[in-house]
């Protein structure tokens, strides 16, 4: 009896060893930080670390930078990375991505998570809980306007609106005429509402626009080449891949029907949208104090701006929401559980 009991001592002992070390490796990379990495293209003024992609491609870096913005000491990133740290340490510190600050790694892009997130959060609340409606009633023109594709109203409202306004409301905030600086940022735990555009040219001077969040795609997955958009949009012919692409997120009917709506520049619907974004910039204008709140969030005003101007609309869209349910929001996947983009393109032709 002696032996068992002794042997089951010993082994409750190695088994509680082995749940503290994996709880101690684990604990600093159970978090992944990196997969709400958001990227902001501003102006030529860039903050982006040069080697901001080597954690996209080394899972070893991505695993090392969680653990960092975890607050990893020196002993347990030794611990955990023993066999590789220095030569991983060595290529994000040489790609600006994180820096020796105070006898501790930190990383060297704005990261927002546990106390600062919460508190961000109720900071940006307390400042649009009262203007939000302001917002709200943007709204109705712009269903108005866009008729039988209102459906695409919040397409319209964040990314040919609010999303195309932070230069403007940079030089507001900060009276200058530079505009916001390129940034890469984290927020954790996202907004429940976190989207972002991409913008790009087309070969006519036109412009393309896609709605897109990490709610509906769990990893912002290759689009289609902009000409694509642009061929389908003008029933032109276009690589058969693309095309299985078009029809599966819904922007090609079974007939062969493109469904990317296309308006043209200075005509009602834009000229609407250019009113609303210097609405838009009165209305956000003045309400925050980046200055101070930088001292208080460890991070270069310029840079919260661009942070917090995200994050405000995001808090508007929730708080209008919760309010009127007329709004359509395509970029959630509980609205949008076939993967539609039918609502999340437009292209603005130019006018010729």
């Amino acid at each position: 009896m002696k032996p068992a009991r002794l042997k089951g001592a010993v082994m409750k002992k190695i088994s509680l060893l082995c749940l503290i070390l994996l709880l101690n490796c684990k604990s600093f990379t159970q978090t992944n930080y990196w997969a709400n990495l958001v990227y902001f293209s501003g102006c030529p003024v860039n903050h982006i670390p040069k080697g901001i992609t080597i954690p996209d491609k080394d899972r070893t870096c991505r695993e090392i930078i969680n653990a960092i913005i975890s607050g990893a000491t020196d002993t347990v990133l030794n611990e955990q990375f023993h066999d590789s740290l220095s030569g991983k340490i060595y290529k994000l510190l040489n790609g600006g991505v994180i820096k020796r600050s105070a006898g501790r790694y930190a990383v060297t892009f704005p990261v927002l998570t546990g106390e600062d997130r919460i508190k961000l959060k109720s900071v940006i609340h307390a400042g649009i809980n009262e203007i939000y409606p302001r917002v709200d009633s943007m709204i109705t023109p712009l269903k108005k306007i866009l008729g039988v594709r209102s459906g695409m109203t919040f397409h319209f409202l964040w990314s040919r609106v609010i999303d195309d306004c932070w230069w403007d409301l940079y030089n507001s905030e900060f009276k200058t005429r530079e505009g916001p600086p390129s940034i890469a940022f984290i927020v954790s735990p996202p907004h429940p509402l976190q989207c972002g555009t991409n913008f790009d040219n087309t070969k006519d001077d036109g412009q393309i626009a896609i709605s897109w969040s990490y709610n509906l795609f769990d990893d912002f997955f290759s689009l289609p080449p902009t000409s694509s958009f642009y061929s389908l949009a003008m029933n032109m012919p276009l690589p058969e891949k693309d095309k299985e692409f078009f029809l599966t997120y819904g922007l090609l009917d079974s007939s062969n029907k493109a469904k990317i709506f296309t308006y043209k520049e200075d005509g009602k619907l834009d000229k609407l949208c250019g009113d609303l974004k210097k609405t838009y910039v009165r209305i956000i204008n003045g309400i925050f104090n980046y200055k101070k709140l930088s001292s208080e969030f460890h991070i270069p005003a310029d840079e919260l701006f661009v942070v917090m101007s995200h994050e405000i609309a995001y808090e508007i869209f929730e708080l209008i929401g919760k309010k009127n349910t007329e709004l359509y929001i395509p970029i959630l996947l509980e609205k949008n559980p076939g993967l539609s983009f039918e609502n999340l393109v437009s292209i603005r032709l130019p006018d010729k």
